[in-house]
């Protein structure tokens, strides 16, 4: 088997510490929140958004979803039925889709921000973090001066 540098090595170890990291998160969010770690990055990127809304194409690109992907999570987030989202035609162009946060919604951010902070804070291996990130720099550096 051919031996591959080690950007390439430095790269899989760091995706292999964002794929256990956020198997942890998507656990905890479940057990705790009855929430998948999308639906979480979706409250939380309503609830920073200036009026606390955003026009469904600009969610798709943050959530890192399709178009057809992220409507069906948000019907299914709305099929739970737990008042945290509304959706609204934009007057201007109505084509577009705003999902906005709810008081309700803000509540339910809020008090999964904390497990989301705390799975991190115990779950992401910080050392192994910054050496796998120093060696991947070293080795693009290295890589690129070739």
């Amino acid at each position: 088997m051919a031996e591959y540098g080690g950007l390439v090595t430095g790269w899989l170890a760091l995706t292999h510490m964002q794929a256990n990291t956020a198997g942890k998160l998507e656990q905890a969010l479940q057990e705790k929140h009855k929430m998948s770690l999308k639906e979480f990055y979706m409250l939380l990127f309503l609830s920073e958004a200036p009026g606390k809304k955003l026009r469904l194409q600009q969610l798709e690109s943050m959530v890192g979803l399709s178009q057809s992907a992220m409507s069906r999570l948000v019907s299914r987030f709305e099929a739970k039925g737990c008042g945290a989202l509304q959706r609204h035609i934009c007057e201007a162009d109505r084509r577009s889709v705003y999902t906005s946060l709810t008081p309700l919604g803000q509540e339910k951010v809020d008090r999964a921000y904390g497990t989301f902070q705390s799975v991190l804070l115990e779950s992401l291996p910080v050392r192994e973090l910054e050496q796998t990130l120093r060696a991947l720099l070293n080795a693009k550096n290295a890589d690129a001066g070739t």
